[in-house]
């Protein structure tokens, strides 16, 4: 599965060691915030740039989903074919934003209709810091209700 990181945290990873201390009731609130925060902020970004994927966007776009995982993520691209040809989103997703340029189209096997592709993943981003802003407040409020017993 693929991971992308697009903002720096220094010490998320001791963070969320941490975190598999707290009580799973604990974790599991800040599981419903995390997936809460991806909602409001994370999913209408995301949908609003895999529209600018060319032909594809549309059924890429009804494929981001809020993720249930301890820090805000969001999920892109489905197995279920969408497309005439047998592609799924999932397939669609990386080529339709790297096109030629990318991994795929490096070993000369990328279908000329991705071209040069069209960058979508890359008319986002505004979300990241009221996401981050929320997730701390999240985390801040889990640690108080754990401390207080609740």
């Amino acid at each position: 599965m693929a991971r992308v990181a697009t903002i720096e945290v220094y010490g998320l990873s001791s963070l969320l060691r941490s975190l598999r201390a707290l009580p799973k009731e604990a974790q599991n609130e800040l599981r419903e915030s995390s997936k809460d925060i991806a909602s409001r902020l994370m999913v209408p970004a995301y949908k609003a740039a895999a529209l600018r994927a060319g032909p594809w966007g549309g059924a890429i776009a009804a494929t981001v989903k809020a993720k249930r995982d301890r820090v805000p993520s969001v999920s892109i691209g489905a197995g279920r074919r969408a497309f005439s040809g047998g592609a799924s989103p999932t397939m669609v997703r990386y080529p339709s934003h790297a096109g030629a340029q990318g991994r795929a189209g490096a070993q000369g096997t990328m279908p000329a209709a991705f071209g040069s592709g069209y960058g979508w993943m890359t008319h986002m981003g505004r979300y990241k810091g009221d996401a981050l802003k929320e997730w701390l407040q999240a985390v801040d409020r889990v640690k108080r209700n754990f401390e207080a017993g609740r």
